[in-house]
């Protein structure tokens, strides 16, 4: 900082990069405005958290297929898998099962599911309907509230003035892969009134390449990962109204490890035991402008989710020796859940002055219940609650089991009520500070509850930064933040039975649980050292309090003691003619700290298994990421990416267990794009190859399941697959 102030004062020509950007300042820069750090358009320089940005052209040049493949290109972010098939992101060292740790916005609204808050980073969302992604690493509570926790993920889709026409991109490849994404939209006069409209279709198929053999020689599925989706949306702007709805139909199915059992691996294919989402998500608001420094928006959100899904166990045949009689026990299972959630409050946006910005706001969030409850078919028996796992009604009867729906029994709620507000100040053209502050609190309304409950205690979630900007070479940014994750529905509702050992096969909820809580302290130097050649260092250090997860018997409760992460991150980028080279380092340090002592007011029993004094799980300590590019001409580039990351610490968690997941892989990324083809230049075809070297390599398995017997191999991640898209507009 000593180093930093000084530069400032023998600066020779000091800028004010804190003015709104116009497009000479974003030519200079060479950035793009984001909208993600404060609800407001910022340069990225500007922008009072570290952010990254990953533009629609450098998706369609690098062949990302997913918001998750944009994501592991990124430093000190690490990917990988769940046994339910769905993608999960871990940013700086800090992981969860649910990947409700980091918050998901589509055009900066929460994109959740009902019952864990996952924020879904596969395909559950086109990118070829999306303009940018970006991507804080680190908290962001003090603006958008839970689970923005350790990362903020922006997807933000083309709107009219994007497109101004249609496009349609076709892609195929390996696993059976075929992605179809029709867009288009258009400005114009609606009466008076100015008038915009985007609309967007997409039908994904991936159904991969029926029963295979593993390595290993047990039957199984692996490396196809099959998914099937149909989604479409749209946004409209008229005037000051603003509307989005976006509609998912979503389908894939578990990814289990490899199994001797035919039968087991032919259940595991789509059509026959799978989740699915049925996800629609409207949001309307009007910004209503008083004066030119003051705009209040009113707004109101509505997200239905519905995620039903099906399993079995069981499917071995026995025979009485006596009989000669032949039975089989198999047991299916029904697993709905299905939720609606609301929000509805007012935005405000001051500038008091030239130098200043005040954006707050204030409103309710709630997510309703009407169904949860998995249901069991045994073969030749009566259907049963399945170990009484469900959420129950006001009348105290399972949540939307078939006839129990009556109108006289409340729905299972969560609600939180919210405020917040930040202060930005431009103190010199090279000088800002901003601070700020969100309030959250969750208040009881189903029967039962009191206010006293663990759960329902006050989050307040601060920021302050300070960012300098001596010379059109030099940005320094100096940050901290509180942030945290309200314990969601799953966490807390859920009532489940205990078997015959007192354990809970599917884990029960809590409701004296405490939020989640991380404090961050962050720093960021970028540099151009000389033309064509910009230098990025970063350090954090960030400790997680009250962390919540599953403990023997089986109760979720919050752990003790504290994670504390240390970070570091290194990168250089160059540009020189045709050529583009960025290649970072990134040093994950995490560890909790050596207490065992559960809080009695939230989980009163002994803790078998501690985690005092280990390192973070699944998550490896050093990672390099590089990729660069060759344009041989204007129409014609190449690129190759990278991927290196050393061994995961496996054996701290399971020194007993036979799987073994957690050795150190590199993976390597290669691909080519024709632009501006036919005669009016509006094609586009690009061809991609992923893992290029067929790699042997595999995700690891969640900390909960290391000593698993039934866990017999991780899953078996990507071999080399193809893809080849091609993109026409008009």
């Amino acid at each position: 900082m000593i180093a930093l102030l000084a530069t400032l004062a023998f600066a020779d020509d000091p800028v004010n990069p804190f003015r709104e950007a116009d497009e000479s300042e974003l030519f200079r820069f060479e950035e793009q405005l984001v909208t993600v750090a404060s609800r407001y358009a910022q340069t990225v320089r500007k922008a009072p958290s570290i952010v990254e940005v990953v533009t629609a052209e450098q998706i369609r040049q690098r062949g990302y297929r997913t918001v998750a493949d944009v994501l592991r290109d990124l430093p000190g972010i690490y990917l990988w898998k769940g046994p339910e098939g769905r993608d999960l992101a871990a940013f700086r060292g800090v992981v969860s099962a649910d990947n409700n740790k980091l918050l998901v916005l589509v055009d900066g609204q929460p994109w959740y599911d009902g019952v864990y808050t996952h924020g879904f980073v596969g395909d559950y969302l086109p990118l070829s309907h999306v303009r940018q992604i970006e991507v804080i690493k680190g908290p962001g509570s003090a603006i958008y509230g839970t689970n923005a926790f350790s990362g903020v993920v922006n997807i933000v889709t083309f709107g009219a003035a994007d497109l101004e026409g249609g496009r349609v991109r076709i892609q195929a490849g390996s696993t059976g892969r075929t992605d179809i994404v029709a867009t288009a939209g258009g400005t114009g006069k609606a009466g008076r009134f100015d008038t915009s409209v985007s609309v967007y279709a997409r039908v994904l198929g991936a159904t991969g390449q029926g029963l295979t053999l593993n390595p290993e020689g047990d039957v199984d599925v692996p490396n196809t990962d099959p998914k099937r989706s149909v989604n479409v949306g749209g946004k409209l702007q008229l005037a000051g109204l603003q509307v989005q709805v976006h509609h998912v139909d979503y389908q894939h199915t578990y990814l289990y490890n490899g199994r001797a059992d035919p039968y087991e691996a032919l259940a595991r294919t789509i059509d026959t035991f799978d989740l699915s989402y049925h996800n629609t998500f409207v949001d309307a608001r009007y910004d209503l402008a008083i004066g030119r420094d003051l705009t209040l928006t009113p707004y109101l959100s509505s997200q239905y989710h519905d995620n039903p899904s099906s399993y079995f166990y069981g499917g071995s045949v026995s025979v009485d020796p006596d009989t000669l009689e032949a039975s089989q026990f198999l047991v299916t299972v029904d697993a709905e859940k299905v939720t609606r959630r609301w929000s509805t409050g007012l935005d405000v946006e001051a500038r008091p002055g030239l130098d200043h910005v005040v954006v707050g706001g204030a409103g309710v969030e709630e997510t309703a219940v009407y169904r949860f409850f998995d249901q069991a078919h045994p073969y030749g028996g009566e259907p049963f609650i399945q170990n009484g796992f469900a959420i129950y009604d006001g009348c105290g009867q399972v949540a939307g089991l078939y006839d129990n729906r009556r109108e006289d029994c409340s729905l299972p709620r969560i609600r939180n009520f919210f405020a917040y507000s930040q202060y930005t100040w431009t103190a010199l053209p090279s000088l800002e500070f901003t601070a700020g502050a969100r309030l959250d609190k969750r208040v009881p309304v189903n029967e039962g509850e009191q206010g006293d409950d663990g759960t329902f205690v006050l989050s307040v979630s601060p920021r302050a930064g300070v960012l300098l900007v001596p010379n059109d070479q030099i940005t320094a940014k100096l940050l901290y933040g509180r942030a945290f994750r309200a314990p969601n529905v799953r966490e807390l509702l859920v009532i489940a039975e205990q078997d015959a050992n007192g354990e809970y096969n599917f884990s029960t909820g809590n409701i004296n649980l405490l939020p989640e809580n991380i404090h961050t302290v962050e720093g960021e130097l970028t540099a151009e050292v000389v033309e064509g050649v910009k230098l990025r260092a970063d350090g954090s250090y960030s400790q997680l309090n009250n962390e919540i997860d599953k403990i023997p018997p089986g109760v979720y409760c919050n752990l003790p003691g504290a994670l504390r992460v240390v970070g570091a991150e290194a990168g250089a980028d160059v540009q020189s003619g045709p050529l583009s080279v960025n290649a970072t380092y990134a040093l994950t340090l995490a560890q909790y700290a050596n207490e065992t002592q559960l809080d009695p007011e939230v989980c009163n029993f002994p803790w078998s298994q501690p985690y005092g004094g280990r390192t973070q799980y699944e998550f490896p300590p050093h990672m390099v990421k590089a990729r660069a590019g060759w344009a041989f001409t204007d129409q014609l580039s190449t690129w190759l990416l990278s991927e290196v990351y050393s061994a995961r610490p496996r054996r701290e968690w399971s020194p007993d267990a036979k799987l073994d997941d957690g050795e150190a892989f590199a993976l390597l990324h290669m691909g080519m794009s024709f632009d501006e083809l036919g005669p009016g230049e509006n094609v586009r075809v690009g061809a991609s190859v992923r893992n290029l070297t067929g790699a042997n390599w595999n995700y690891g398995v969640y900390r909960d399941d290391a000593n698993d017997p039934d866990v017999i191999r991780p899953n078996q991640g990507e071999s080399r697959s193809f893809l080849f898209d091609v993109e026409v507009g008009f």
